[in-house]
């Protein structure tokens, strides 16, 4: 089925959904909530247990994040004001402190460090204190007398978004060098006022602060609509989870720039999760070392993936859940690694996790349970870490190499905590220096020595360049990948950062050539870029390649200007067509142009077609006029020009006034390649060259010609506003001819364009006359996606018999290419008279839903339920993927049943208009020209509108100057699909996908 519209946490926004007269949105709350009750239903990995460490009986109720402090305490985040606060009472959520002291596994006191907070997503611990996300403010909480009570509160920073409460800045994360990074949802707008000057941010992304020198970066994108989950590797590799499937690999976006690019994601989980905690434990087994393990939180369960490397990047492989659960309030939201090896996950523990489909006053939301649970591994002993905040500073400094991951974050955290005066930054400079004299130059462990202490001295905002060369020396090329980051952070602070990065960028290492990219974008300069392009000398990677492509739009303001007046040094073509690449507007095509005029680069250049893509689709009337003569005089070379202007001509309205352009495209198409003739057979139509009318028909009806030549000259006439009633009649002739095909479905496209009536009188007696086999959506595309076709088919089909069977494979046909239209849908309506086994499209009800859903919990058989969703008619496989099969078009059912009850999904199947899930919202355009083009919006600026075509599935460009009319069209899926079913078969259908569960 085309469109089944499901409702997520942390994605919905609330103008998609229309009023439910009966909240259908989530099931039963458990009879029995209890912590035994919960454990019993966990199925655990072999070789895995399971404890409980703490619940509400301690005081810990939705928890929300965790971390474990210096004295070797959990701290746990808990809100029971989310999802919204009660006008009339003062929120009071908690910050606690979880005590094991007897290290049995279990919390023995609980203490309350702060509370009076309104609706906190996130915290970390560090520099003395807490930082604090609640609303629009980061906050710093401190104990100044030791009491283990929050008596210091300040505003850090305010101005962070506040436009969904999940999407609230969370999932706060110290990076090796005391940088703090933290997440910000879709429908928040932030304008955050620093010390350095106003930071934005518009909807999602990731935000870095130097809290130090207040410094505050914000990086647009990086992981899904609403991310949540940030962690670092052995060596600083950054990685962000985003609530949906992904985990996105971050360095490669960590450029501050307006524009967004997309996640680059690595892998990811079959449905929606949370959280990337990365295995470093010598109580958990060897095979779980280096993973990276998720939060499960819609399909209640624990997931991870094995990470290896990727090129610049990395890759991530699912492997077998951790453990996988029935219990619908389980809903696992946060994972750290403790200090005994162990892993603990908070258990946020609600039946309801949705902002939207049920009210934020649902009597079911459980304000009152909560869990935090400890996995072990079984015939691993859990370890006993020292206490390190009794250590000397020294023996910390020399506990930093040994210590698992999770506890080289931790001595850091102490570390800070023990110098966060900055009265106290010469002591630890002095402490510094006096470790880093006992290093053996011969110890195999050398570079990781030298990475902790520069770590350090990134913490206490403390240069150290000459340990820094040290490290951009080393033998191990993550460590060397390290120290160029570093290079970026301290760049205004060190001598000559250029040639640091110079050296970087040429690493035979492309880990190491991707950070000097991004350590280059922070430089603000001309002399910056023209660095950061040297690593198009090397091999590149889909890594390495979006790096540079930020890169280039955040320094445009330089090397752009620098490039304008003659002083850019850099002169290797293909780096100058990188760049040009990803600007815009008559500046970059004069440039272009200049290149394309120099004789030594020719057309075979991988520059070439680069160039002439600039130039044609951002040039004037006179560059094409340029293009055309260039072309005109070396036919033999001209496919890169003329593909440049077959672009341009699709989406814009500029037509080159050269003498010589029939001459060029007459040569095309009479003597050309393949690739030129369907070229020049494009530009003929999109220009309305009336003088090439015949050549264009001439090929149409040359059998000699390859089909795909023939079909872009058939495409070419649909362009024409006029042609002779005998070649009418001779198009309306070759739709029926036999031979190839896709000839004769190109001929019936053509024709609808020139008169839609005969063309609709052809159609409705080839579907009539179709096959079983045969497809039928080349009959119905050409009238949907012109303004007058549906009309026209309608019309004509209304005039014929149509079988019950036939209807019901026309709405199939038409679900799967995304199409409706209420002229159809009144046509393929059965004749009253005419009895049905079918439902046909009910009135909608609460007491239909009502006893349907009983008949499917009662007797739906979701065998039999399978069989119909994989049937060619409903083509639900063409949208919707489950468990990896399918087409992901529309939202992914692996888990539906595991995020809804049974009455939404018939809600969502029978009427999908009714649900909208968020990012499937339908637009429709109608052209100037009378074109329709029907899908997913993805981008919208005032130069292009890009659309993801629900019919081809292929982005498609359109100028604003092409829009007549739009309209957002609902949801793809078109209402009615499932009137072809009997009650039995949809009351199987929707068992069946209440059976999805994501296991």
């Amino acid at each position: 089925m085309k469109k089944l519209i499901l409702i997520f946490l942390l994605g919905i926004h609330p103008g998609t959904l229309l009023a439910q007269p009966k909240n259908y949105s989530v099931g039963p709350a458990p009879r029995d909530n209890s912590s035994k009750a919960e454990l019993a239903s966990f199925r655990i990995a072999k070789g895995y247990t399971v404890s409980l460490f703490a619940s509400e009986q301690d005081g810990i109720a939705n928890p929300i994040a965790m971390r474990w402090g210096p004295k070797g305490r959990l701290w746990v985040l808990c809100s029971l004001v989310y999802p919204q606060a009660i006008p009339s009472e003062v929120p009071n959520d908690k910050l606690f402190i979880l005590e094991d002291s007897d290290h049995d596994g279990q919390v023995d006191t609980t203490l309350v460090f702060a509370d009076r907070l309104d609706m906190p997503t996130g915290f970390a611990l560090g520099n003395g204190g807490v930082y604090l996300g609640q609303g629009q403010d980061l906050v710093f909480l401190a104990d100044t007398n030791g009491d283990d009570r929050a008596d210091h509160r300040e505003v850090v920073l305010s101005g962070f978004g506040t436009g969904d409460t999940h999407q609230n800045i969370n999932s706060f994360t110290w990076s090796p060098g005391g940088e703090l990074l933290f997440c910000q949802g879709l429908h928040n707008f932030s304008r955050v006022e620093t010390p350095w000057g106003i930071v934005r941010m518009n909807e999602h992304g990731v935000w870095r602060l130097r809290p130090r020198r207040m410094q505050l970066h914000a990086f647009r994108g990086c992981s899904g609509q609403n991310p949540w989950g940030l962690s670092h590797g052995h060596w600083g590799q950054p990685f962000a989870k985003s609530n949906g499937n992904a985990v996105s690999e971050l360095l490669p976006v960590m450029v501050h720039t307006e524009n967004r690019h997309p996640p680059l994601d690595i892998g990811g989980t079959r449905i929606k999760s949370m959280i990337c905690e990365i295995i470093d434990s010598p109580a958990l087994p060897d095979d779980l070392q280096g993973n990276i393990v998720i939060a499960g939180y819609f399909a209640h369960l624990i997931d991870r993936l094995r990470i290896t490397s990727d090129g610049a990047g990395h890759r991530g492989e699912l492997l077998d859940p951790l453990w996988t659960t029935d219990h619908q309030s389980f809903r696992p939201v946060d994972i750290q690694t403790g200090p005994d090896g162990a892993l603990y996950i908070a258990d946020w523990y609600n039946p309801i996790i949705g902002h939207y489909q049920a009210s934020l006053r649902h009597p079911d939301r459980d304000k009152t349970h909560g869990r935090i649970w400890r996995l072990t591994a079984e015939g691993k002993r859990t370890v006993r870490a020292p206490n390190y905040h009794l250590m000397p500073t020294r023996e910390l400094l020399e506990s930093l190499c040994a210590a698992p991951l999770k506890e080289r974050e931790r001595l850091r955290i102490i570390l800070s905590d023990r110098y966060a005066d900055s009265e106290r930054r010469a002591e630890i400079h002095h402490e510094l220096a006096n470790w880093i004299s006992s290093f053996d130059p011969l110890d195999p462990h050398l570079d990781r020595q030298i990475f902790e202490a520069l770590c350090l001295h990134e913490w206490f905002e403390i240069i150290n360049s000459d340990l820094l060369e040290r490290l951009l020396s080393a033998r191990d090329p993550l460590a060397r990948s390290y120290a160029t980051r570093i290079v970026g952070r301290w760049h205004d602070r060190l001598p000559a950062p250029l040639k640091y990065l110079r050296d970087s960028v040429a690493d035979a290492h492309p880990r190491v050539r991707l950070e000097a990219v991004v350590a280059a974008s922070q430089l603000m300069s001309t002399e910056a870029m023209e660095t950061a392009v040297l690593a198009l000398n090397a091999p590149t990677d889909r890594f390495i390649e979006a790096a540079l492509r930020q890169c280039a739009h955040a320094l445009q303001r330089w090397w752009f200007t620098s490039l304008k007046e003659g002083q850019l040094a850099i002169k290797d073509t293909r780096h100058l067509a990188f760049l040009l690449d990803q600007t815009s507007g008559r500046d970059a095509a004069g440039i272009a142009r200049t290149l394309l005029e120099d004789t030594s680069l020719k057309p075979s250049s991988p520059a070439f077609p680069v160039l002439a893509m600039i130039l044609a689709t951002q040039g004037s009337v006179e560059d094409l006029d340029w293009l055309v003569a260039k072309a005109h005089g070396d036919l033999q070379n001209s496919t890169p020009v003329l593909s440049a202007m077959q672009e341009s001509a699709s989406i814009r309205e500029l037509k080159p006034r050269n003498p010589n352009l029939d001459s060029l495209l007459t040569s095309a198409v009479t003597n050309g390649t393949a690739a030129q003739q369907i070229h020049a057979l494009h530009l003929i139509g999109y220009w309305q060259l009336l003088d090439l009318r015949e050549l264009v028909i001439t090929v149409i009806f040359n059998t000699r010609t390859s089909p795909e030549v023939r079909i872009a000259a058939l495409r070419s006439t649909s362009h024409f506003p006029k042609i002779a009633e005998d070649r009418i009649d001779d198009l309306s002739k070759l739709t029926t001819l036999p031979g190839d095909i896709r000839i004769r479905h190109a001929a019936l496209d053509a024709l609808t364009a020139m008169n839609v009536g005969r063309a609709a009188q052809i159609a409705a007696e080839a579907l009539i006359a179709a096959g079983p086999s045969d497809p039928l959506e080349p009959y119905l595309i050409p009238f949907l996606t012109r303004s007058d076709g549906a009309l026209a088919l309608s019309s004509s089909l209304q005039k014929t018999e149509l079988s019950l069977g036939l209807r019901a494979r026309i709405r199939g046909a038409l679900g799967a290419a995304g199409l409706h239209s209420a002229h159809l849908e009144k046509a393929l309506e059965p004749p009253s008279e005419e009895s049905s086994p079918t439902i046909g499209l009910p009135v909608y009800s609460q007491q239909w839903i009502d006893s349907l859903a009983a008949e499917a919990r009662k007797d739906g058989d979701s065998e039999r339920g399978s069989k119909v969703y994989h049937r060619d008619s409903l083509a639900c496989t063409k949208c919707h993927v489950i468990s990896g099969q399918g087409m992901d078009f529309g939202p992914e059912l692996t888990a539906v049943g595991a995020g809804l009850p049974l009455e939404i999904i018939i809600e969502s199947v029978v009427w999908p208009r009714r649900q909208i899930k968020e990012g499937y919202l339908s637009t429709s355009i109608t052209t100037r020209d009378g074109l329709v083009v029907s899908g997913h919006l993805k981008h919208e600026d005032s130069q292009r509108i890009i659309i993801e075509d629900a019919i081809t599935r292929r982005s498609r460009m359109l100028a604003p100057a092409q829009v007549q009319h739009r309209q957002d069209a609902g949801t793809i899926m078109p209402p009615g699909l499932t009137a072809q079913l009997s009650r039995e078969e949809l009351r199987d259908l929707v068992r069946f996908l209440s059976e999805r569960k994501g296991k």
